[in-house]
């Protein structure tokens, strides 16, 4: 337990200990929408459903790790057609393709990402987690897991991990415990990600993304802020119509 605490308070990154397990976790991640429909009646809006989920799997072994989309094509897309009085509306919402990959030697990431039809490989740093362990603990399956809170953030996030999968890291960009995080929970629910099998095996070998336009972190906030700035001028900046706030992590 010393030896953890003192790991902790030296916020050593996550993938200093060297680990000899590999495998694929896949993972269930559920976001809730807020959906704003200021001129919509109450029927259309009943028709869209309160949350999104898909399936996605993280790749590791003692090099690299890999969080990226696994289920069919389109799996949580949402798609709504209504007819009335002869008019048609169809209301779409895709998950733009999202993956993140983390060297655990280099300690940076790159992160593959779909935005407005176009493609980045946004290059950054592995995220540094500093964590709160609660003594709490609660079986996930057949492993008996630890709960943790993130610290010196914005948003409220717990972790639960496993001693038992000796490896400190965990989806998304959440790592640096000690145990694989089989459950994140951010903003009570806002966002879930919850193991739903794990696949302990050799994985020789992680592909690095390589599709798309090559930019840092900063580059592509700049790039966001005038794409957001722009779709605000085309819709007139009335604040009018169909307005749509989907929270999610936006490093992945």
């Amino acid at each position: 337990m010393k030896r953890i605490v003192f790991f902790l308070l030296l916020q050593c990154p996550f993938w200093l200990t060297a680990q000899s397990t590999s495998g694929e976790i896949t993972y269930r991640e559920t976001i809730q929408m807020k959906i704003e429909m200021p001129d919509a009646d109450e029927k259309l809006k009943k028709m869209i459903p309160p949350s999104q989920s898909v399936t996605k799997v993280l790749i590791f072994n003692a090099d690299a790790a890999l969080y990226k989309e696994a289920g069919p094509a389109g799996e949580g897309d949402i798609n709504i057609s209504n007819e009335e009085d002869g008019n048609t509306f169809q209301f779409v919402i895709q998950r733009p393709k999202n993956v993140l990959y983390t060297d655990l030697n280099k300690l940076s990431t790159i992160n593959e990402r779909e935005f407005f039809g176009r493609d980045f490989l946004i290059s950054g740093k592995a995220r540094e987690c500093e964590w709160k362990m609660t003594g709490e603990k609660k079986m996930i399956g057949e492993y008996e897991c630890h709960k943790a809170v993130l610290q010196d953030t914005s948003e409220q996030i717990v972790a639960w991990f496993t001693p038992q999968i000796p490896v400190q890291i965990g989806p998304s960009s959440y790592g640096m415990l000690p145990g694989l995080i089989l459950e994140v929970d951010v903003d009570n629910g806002t966002r879930t990600i919850m193991v739903t099998k794990l696949d302990l095996k050799p994985v020789p070998s992680i592909e690095k993304p390589s599709k798309g336009k090559k930019v840092t972190e900063e580059e592509f906030k700049t790039i966001e802020a005038e794409k957001m700035k722009e779709m605000g001028v085309e819709m007139g900046g009335s604040g009018k119509g169909i307005r749509m706030i989907i929270t999610n992590d936006q490093r992945n």
